[in-house]
Protein backbone atom coordinates (compact mmCIF):
# COMPACT_ATOMS: atom_id res chain seq x y z
CA UNK A 1 0.00 0.00 0.00
CA UNK A 2 1.23 3.59 -0.70
CA UNK A 3 0.55 7.09 1.21
CA UNK A 4 -1.08 10.09 1.32
CA UNK A 5 -0.77 13.92 0.82
CA UNK A 6 -3.37 15.72 2.33
CA UNK A 7 -3.57 18.85 0.18
CA UNK A 8 -4.84 22.30 1.49
CA UNK A 9 -8.42 21.40 0.00
CA UNK A 10 -8.41 18.03 1.07
CA UNK A 11 -7.78 16.01 -1.72
CA UNK A 12 -6.05 12.97 -0.72
CA UNK A 13 -3.11 12.33 -3.30
CA UNK A 14 -1.98 8.68 -3.44
CA UNK A 15 1.63 8.45 -4.05
CA UNK A 16 4.27 5.70 -3.73
CA UNK A 17 8.17 5.91 -3.47
CA UNK A 18 11.34 3.73 -4.77
CA UNK A 19 14.84 3.79 -4.62
CA UNK A 20 17.46 6.59 -3.87
CA UNK A 21 19.21 9.10 -5.29
CA UNK A 22 18.09 12.38 -7.46
CA UNK A 23 14.85 12.72 -7.01
CA UNK A 24 12.36 11.74 -9.87
CA UNK A 25 8.63 12.30 -10.49
CA UNK A 26 7.15 9.41 -13.05
CA UNK A 27 3.91 11.10 -13.94
CA UNK A 28 1.14 8.85 -15.62
CA UNK A 29 -1.54 9.66 -18.95
CA UNK A 30 -5.07 10.24 -19.26
CA UNK A 31 -7.35 7.85 -17.23
CA UNK A 32 -4.36 6.55 -16.00
CA UNK A 33 -2.94 5.56 -12.58
CA UNK A 34 0.83 5.20 -11.17
CA UNK A 35 0.96 1.67 -12.57
CA UNK A 36 1.48 2.57 -15.68
CA UNK A 37 5.02 2.79 -15.07
CA UNK A 38 5.15 -0.60 -13.18
CA UNK A 39 7.95 -2.00 -15.73
CA UNK A 40 10.28 0.83 -15.16
CA UNK A 41 9.92 0.88 -11.17
CA UNK A 42 12.39 -2.48 -11.31
CA UNK A 43 15.30 -0.79 -13.50
CA UNK A 44 15.20 3.07 -12.77
CA UNK A 45 14.84 2.67 -8.79
CA UNK A 46 18.47 1.20 -8.92
CA UNK A 47 19.48 5.01 -9.63
CA UNK A 48 16.95 7.43 -8.95
CA UNK A 49 14.96 8.15 -6.24
CA UNK A 50 11.17 7.35 -7.80
CA UNK A 51 8.41 9.57 -6.86
CA UNK A 52 5.05 7.80 -8.49
CA UNK A 53 1.10 9.34 -7.91
CA UNK A 54 -2.06 9.15 -9.01
CA UNK A 55 -3.63 13.01 -9.80
CA UNK A 56 -6.34 14.44 -8.47
CA UNK A 57 -9.43 12.35 -10.11
CA UNK A 58 -7.10 9.29 -10.98
CA UNK A 59 -6.73 6.17 -9.25
CA UNK A 60 -6.57 6.08 -5.33
CA UNK A 61 -6.60 9.75 -5.13
CA UNK A 62 -9.53 12.47 -4.80
CA UNK A 63 -11.14 15.61 -5.52
CA UNK A 64 -12.91 17.96 -3.66
CA UNK A 65 -13.38 20.43 -6.20
CA UNK A 66 -15.68 19.76 -9.16
CA UNK A 67 -13.61 20.56 -11.66
CA UNK A 68 -9.81 18.97 -13.38
CA UNK A 69 -7.75 21.20 -15.62
CA UNK A 70 -3.22 21.11 -16.07
CA UNK A 71 -3.07 24.11 -13.70
CA UNK A 72 -4.78 22.76 -10.81
CA UNK A 73 -2.63 19.43 -11.14
CA UNK A 74 0.29 21.50 -11.70
CA UNK A 75 -0.55 23.45 -8.40
CA UNK A 76 -1.21 19.86 -6.87
CA UNK A 77 2.45 18.44 -7.69
CA UNK A 78 3.65 21.51 -6.47
CA UNK A 79 2.12 20.96 -2.91
CA UNK A 80 3.31 17.58 -2.99
CA UNK A 81 6.87 18.86 -3.81
CA UNK A 82 6.86 21.57 -0.70
CA UNK A 83 4.99 18.32 1.79
CA UNK A 84 8.10 16.12 1.08
CA UNK A 85 10.67 18.57 1.24
CA UNK A 86 11.69 18.71 -2.49
CA UNK A 87 13.06 21.72 -4.10
CA UNK A 88 14.06 20.46 -7.26
CA UNK A 89 13.26 17.32 -9.35
CA UNK A 90 13.27 15.53 -12.53
CA UNK A 91 10.20 14.98 -14.11
CA UNK A 92 9.01 12.21 -16.75
CA UNK A 93 5.64 12.20 -18.20
CA UNK A 94 3.67 10.41 -20.50
CA UNK A 95 0.77 12.11 -22.63
CA UNK A 96 -0.99 14.32 -20.17
CA UNK A 97 1.59 13.48 -17.61
CA UNK A 98 3.77 15.36 -19.95
CA UNK A 99 1.39 18.03 -20.68
CA UNK A 100 1.73 18.55 -17.01
CA UNK A 101 5.41 18.94 -17.13
CA UNK A 102 5.03 21.48 -19.76
CA UNK A 103 2.78 23.65 -17.44
CA UNK A 104 4.47 22.67 -14.29
CA UNK A 105 7.71 24.48 -15.72
CA UNK A 106 5.44 27.26 -16.43
CA UNK A 107 4.53 28.18 -13.03
CA UNK A 108 7.13 26.72 -11.45
CA UNK A 109 10.00 26.73 -13.64
CA UNK A 110 12.55 27.07 -10.68
CA UNK A 111 11.63 23.17 -9.32
CA UNK A 112 13.09 21.40 -11.99
CA UNK A 113 16.10 19.69 -13.21
CA UNK A 114 15.23 17.90 -16.36
CA UNK A 115 12.21 16.64 -18.24
CA UNK A 116 11.30 13.75 -20.09
CA UNK A 117 8.11 14.18 -22.42
CA UNK A 118 6.75 10.93 -23.59
CA UNK A 119 4.23 11.99 -26.49
CA UNK A 120 3.28 15.46 -25.10
CA UNK A 121 0.27 16.83 -27.22
CA UNK A 122 -0.37 20.91 -26.36
CA UNK A 123 -3.11 20.77 -28.79
CA UNK A 124 -6.15 18.34 -29.59
CA UNK A 125 -5.73 18.85 -33.08
CA UNK A 126 -2.21 17.67 -33.00
CA UNK A 127 -3.72 13.21 -32.20
CA UNK A 128 -4.79 11.48 -35.16
CA UNK A 129 -8.30 11.60 -36.29
CA UNK A 130 -9.11 8.07 -35.50
CA UNK A 131 -7.84 9.02 -31.64
CA UNK A 132 -10.03 12.40 -31.86
CA UNK A 133 -13.32 10.58 -32.93
CA UNK A 134 -12.56 7.70 -30.04
CA UNK A 135 -12.18 10.65 -27.33
CA UNK A 136 -15.11 13.09 -28.24
CA UNK A 137 -17.74 9.61 -28.32
CA UNK A 138 -16.42 8.93 -24.98
CA UNK A 139 -16.48 12.63 -23.76
CA UNK A 140 -20.69 12.23 -25.16
CA UNK A 141 -21.09 8.86 -23.29
CA UNK A 142 -19.94 10.57 -19.89
CA UNK A 143 -22.08 13.94 -20.34
CA UNK A 144 -25.17 11.59 -20.91
CA UNK A 145 -24.22 9.32 -17.76
CA UNK A 146 -24.70 12.03 -14.82
CA UNK A 147 -23.16 9.50 -12.58
CA UNK A 148 -19.86 9.10 -13.99
CA UNK A 149 -18.93 12.64 -13.36
CA UNK A 150 -15.24 11.90 -12.35
CA UNK A 151 -14.81 9.91 -15.94
CA UNK A 152 -16.10 13.09 -17.98
CA UNK A 153 -13.40 15.54 -15.83
CA UNK A 154 -10.61 13.46 -16.99
CA UNK A 155 -12.20 12.74 -20.12
CA UNK A 156 -11.97 16.83 -20.55
CA UNK A 157 -8.43 16.84 -20.32
CA UNK A 158 -7.89 15.59 -23.76
CA UNK A 159 -10.10 17.84 -25.23
CA UNK A 160 -8.65 20.69 -24.21
CA UNK A 161 -5.69 22.76 -25.31
CA UNK A 162 -2.68 23.21 -23.06
CA UNK A 163 -2.14 27.01 -22.16
CA UNK A 164 0.96 26.97 -23.61
CA UNK A 165 2.05 28.64 -26.73
CA UNK A 166 5.10 28.86 -28.68
CA UNK A 167 6.84 31.77 -26.25
CA UNK A 168 6.37 29.50 -23.45
CA UNK A 169 8.11 26.58 -25.07
CA UNK A 170 10.91 28.76 -26.05
CA UNK A 171 11.13 30.18 -22.57
CA UNK A 172 11.72 26.27 -21.48
CA UNK A 173 15.53 26.42 -20.15
CA UNK A 174 15.90 22.40 -18.98
CA UNK A 175 17.09 19.97 -20.84
CA UNK A 176 14.64 17.80 -22.38
CA UNK A 177 14.17 14.52 -23.63
CA UNK A 178 10.94 13.89 -26.02
CA UNK A 179 10.66 10.29 -26.89
CA UNK A 180 7.55 9.42 -29.11
CA UNK A 181 6.60 6.01 -31.29
CA UNK A 182 6.49 6.79 -35.00
CA UNK A 183 3.10 5.07 -35.04
CA UNK A 184 1.79 6.91 -32.10
CA UNK A 185 -1.86 8.85 -31.90
CA UNK A 186 0.37 12.31 -31.53
CA UNK A 187 0.99 13.61 -34.98
CA UNK A 188 4.54 13.24 -35.45
CA UNK A 189 4.49 16.85 -36.82
CA UNK A 190 2.82 18.02 -33.49
CA UNK A 191 5.56 16.72 -31.73
CA UNK A 192 8.60 17.61 -33.87
CA UNK A 193 7.18 21.29 -33.64
CA UNK A 194 7.30 20.95 -29.56
CA UNK A 195 10.77 20.04 -29.96
CA UNK A 196 11.94 22.54 -32.88
CA UNK A 197 11.01 25.13 -30.06
CA UNK A 198 12.33 23.83 -27.06
CA UNK A 199 15.95 24.69 -27.61
CA UNK A 200 18.03 22.22 -25.11
CA UNK A 201 15.47 19.46 -26.46
CA UNK A 202 16.54 16.01 -27.60
CA UNK A 203 13.64 14.01 -30.22
CA UNK A 204 13.62 10.88 -30.14
CA UNK A 205 11.11 8.94 -32.56
CA UNK A 206 11.13 5.09 -31.93
CA UNK A 207 10.53 3.15 -35.44
CA UNK A 208 6.91 0.96 -35.38
CA UNK A 209 6.31 1.54 -32.01
CA UNK A 210 2.58 2.92 -30.44
CA UNK A 211 1.53 5.77 -27.60
CA UNK A 212 2.60 3.26 -24.94
CA UNK A 213 6.61 3.12 -24.96
CA UNK A 214 6.88 2.09 -21.00
CA UNK A 215 4.68 -0.51 -21.80
CA UNK A 216 5.41 -2.30 -24.91
CA UNK A 217 8.75 -1.65 -24.87
CA UNK A 218 10.06 -0.98 -21.66
CA UNK A 219 14.10 -1.93 -22.22
CA UNK A 220 14.19 0.53 -24.73
CA UNK A 221 12.30 3.23 -22.43
CA UNK A 222 14.46 2.80 -19.58
CA UNK A 223 17.34 2.76 -21.37
CA UNK A 224 16.81 6.13 -23.08
CA UNK A 225 15.26 7.78 -19.62
CA UNK A 226 18.75 6.10 -17.81
CA UNK A 227 21.24 7.81 -20.30
CA UNK A 228 19.28 10.91 -20.69
CA UNK A 229 19.06 11.54 -16.73
CA UNK A 230 23.08 10.64 -16.28
CA UNK A 231 24.73 13.07 -19.04
CA UNK A 232 25.00 9.91 -21.49
CA UNK A 233 22.29 10.62 -24.31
Amino acid sequence: MGNEIILKDKTRIYYKEYGSGEDLFLLHGNDGDMTYFEYQIGYLSKYFHLILIDFRDHGFSTNTKGRLDFDLLANDLNEVFDQMGIKKANLLGFSDGANLCLIFNKLFPDKINKMILNAPNARFKGITFPAKVIMVLENILWSILPFFKRNKRVANLLLTDLKIDIKDLRNIDKDTLILVGSRDLIRISHIKKIARNIKNSRLVIIKNKGHRLARTSPEIFNKLVYEFLKGDL
